[in-house]
């Protein structure tokens, strides 16, 4: 990045107060080589929009009755006479960073700068120390890295050509040496689970650590290694600032649910953001897999118990999953990103045996075509005030069918005596094939849901047995065989094959004789076909049952509507990893829909 490099001229002189802010934050310490250049890289809080356009200077400490004299200024374009063409400021806006330059470094360029933001003494500053040094090999200088609170932080680790079998880590100075947060072996500090990942890039010792959901504890030194810390292997320091001055509102952390019930996750995002993909993943074994986003994609094995309820006008992404299991026991992240930048949050899903029955109903319904459907939905009384509704899942929506408005036409009835919410589908057919979602939902907020799934056939069910029997499109035409029918079929067969050989041998030898008979009849075989196979005989049975439809078992989890569509999305592997849920309890409390 080339900085711009301002050369006008005025003088003047900057008075400090001895208070430094960390809404700006600059590194302590840069050292460079004689006639060689730094670069100092500050950060400021963009949240408060005046911080973008202040004026940004950079002066240098030691003057006269406690001035800081002026090196150079963002806005006048003012460069100090002994910094002339050696010196440069750059600010960048969108990102709340200013990148100073200081090039031909002299010994007289040592000591403590100043870089800050506003026109006098109530502007907001940073304080650094610049060492100029003769020695060939410039030590480094911990890398500084501005994090929002509740926002997230990437470390990026790089150290060459390392073994790739060598532990990777991320640990934390403290008194006691370097508390281990994470490493490749899969050990991640107790008070980091759900909000930290450790990912491979490019080569065997090149890695990036993500932290997500920042709190005011994280902020101090890390550093990041291979192999052991102070016994072996390359390390980098970072200094990781946290900037309480943030619009990330806080939410809830952990969502309660029963076993087989189902959890309403609210991640909240500013709208002004251009979030061009949103997406949750389940955080676990150090990788967090994407589950569903809002290109369509959708894992198979969440097919109709999970969807994104995303409303961009007021940055709100509800998540609703339901036929809750043990396995969806634990993180979760919501992502948003717009490619190059992204705000991620976390949350817990627990399951407590102490939850309040919810909405019930059944799981699977088989309908015949042509019937009316009645599919219930019961509901406890303390959702009676809520809005309640059915809707038809796909990958992109789940779109309402029928709400509870005051219409009996719509097969609903919503009073607390019958407590049941009842989806009624005339002359059903096989469009009507899917999933469908029975939810409550108040002010807006999506609650509890229940999913059910419909399967429509051409077809009686075998009470007795459970199995489907298709029927035949020739009402005389005897369904396909079994298991044990195959066997008898086949040992038929050989039979009739054996006995047509014989015969074939009988007719040859008869044949034969009679040829020798001078006086007799000329008996021709031509006629005969003697070349029958078991293709023959197959073939045979089969001309016997031309209408057979093969039975097929019905794969409730994948049935929809036609041919399964195949779904658009993100890669299974992310490098994004983090969420935040904002909840406000309970997805089973009655505050909350």
């Amino acid at each position: 990045m080339t900085p711009a490099v301002f050369l006008f001229g005025i003088a003047c002189a900057l008075i400090i107060p001895d208070v430094e802010s960390d809404t700006l934050v600059c590194p302590t310490h840069v050292t460079g080589k004689k006639e060689g250049s730094v670069f100092i890289t500050c950060a400021y809080s963009t949240i408060t929009k005046a911080n973008k356009y202040s004026r940004k200077y950079f002066c240098q400490e030691g003057g006269r009755y406690g001035m800081c004299k002026a090196v150079i200024t963002s806005t006048s374009g003012y460069v100090h006479n002994n910094y002339i063409g050696r010196a440069s400021i750059e600010d960048i806006k969108n990102e709340g960073l200013i990148i100073i330059q200081l090039s031909d470094l002299k010994t007289t360029d040592e000591g403590p700068y100043i870089c800050g933001l506003g026109t006098d003494v109530n502007g907001i500053k940073a304080v650094f120390t610049v060492s100029v040094t003769e020695d060939s090999v410039i030590p480094i200088e911990a890398k500084l890295i501005y994090g929002q609170l509740r926002g997230a932080v990437n470390f990026q680790c790089e150290f060459g050509d390392q073994p790739a079998a060598q532990r990777k880590y991320l640990c934390k100075i403290e008194k006691t040496g370097c508390k281990n947060i994470i490493d490749s072996s899969g050990a991640i500090d107790t008070a980091y689970h759900g909000r930290i990942l450790l990912q491979g890039d490019e080569g065997p010792a090149t890695f990036t650590v993500k932290m997500i959901q920042l709190r005011s504890e994280d902020s101090g030194m890390f550093v990041c290694g291979v192999g052991n810390y102070g016994v072996e292997g390359d390390t980098i320091d970072f200094d990781l600032r946290i900037n309480e001055d943030t619009d990330i509102p806080q939410g809830s952390r952990s969502l309660s649910t029963r076993l087989n019930g189902s959890v309403s996750a609210q991640c909240n995002y500013n709208p002004k953001n251009n979030y061009t993909l949103k997406f949750w993943c389940k955080w676990e074994d150090s990788v967090c897999n994407p589950l569903i986003n809002t290109d369509g994609y959708v894992k198979d094995v969440f097919e109709g118990r999970l969807i994104i309820h995303d409303e961009p006008t007021n940055g709100t992404m509800q998540v609703l999953m339901n036929q809750i299991t043990k396995k969806d026991e634990g993180w979760y992240w919501c992502v948003m990103t717009d490619g190059k930048h992204d705000q991620t949050s976390t949350v817990q899903i627990k399951i407590s045996e102490g939850n309040p029955e919810g909405l019930s109903g059944g799981k699977t319904m088989y309908l015949k075509k042509g019937e009316t459907a009645k599919i219930p939905c019961s509901y406890p009384c303390r959702y009676k005030s809520f809005e309640k509704y059915w809707c038809k899942w796909n990958n992109n929506n789940c779109k309402y069918v029928t709400t509870n408005a005051d219409d009996d036409d719509n097969g609903l009835s919503v009073s607390c005596e019958t407590q049941e919410l009842v989806l009624t589908i005339e002359s059903i057919s096989q469009k009507d094939n899917g999933w469908y979602w029975c939810g409550v939902k108040k002010s807006g907020r999506y609650g509890e849901t229940i999913a059910v799934q419909v399967i429509v056939e051409e077809a009686t069910r075998d009470v007795s047995d459970n199995r489907l029997r298709v029927k035949s499109l020739d009402a005389n035409v005897t369904p396909p065989p079994s298991i044990g029918d195959n066997k008898h079929n086949t040992l038929v067969a050989a039979i009739v094959s054996v006995c047509a050989a014989v015969l074939v041998v009988a007719v040859v030898l008869i044949t034969i004789r009679l040829r020798r008979k001078k006086n007799s009849d000329i008996v021709s075989v031509g006629s005969y076909r003697t070349d029958i196979s078991m293709t023959d005989l197959d073939n045979v049975i089969g001309k016997d049952n031309p209408a057979v439809i093969d039975t097929q078992e019905t794969d409730i989890s994948h049935s929809k509507d036609g041919a399964k569509i195949k779904k658009k999305g993100s890669q299974e592997d992310l490098d994004y990893s983090s969420f935040l849920i904002h909840h406000n309890g309970s997805p089973n409390e009655e505050n909350n829909a």
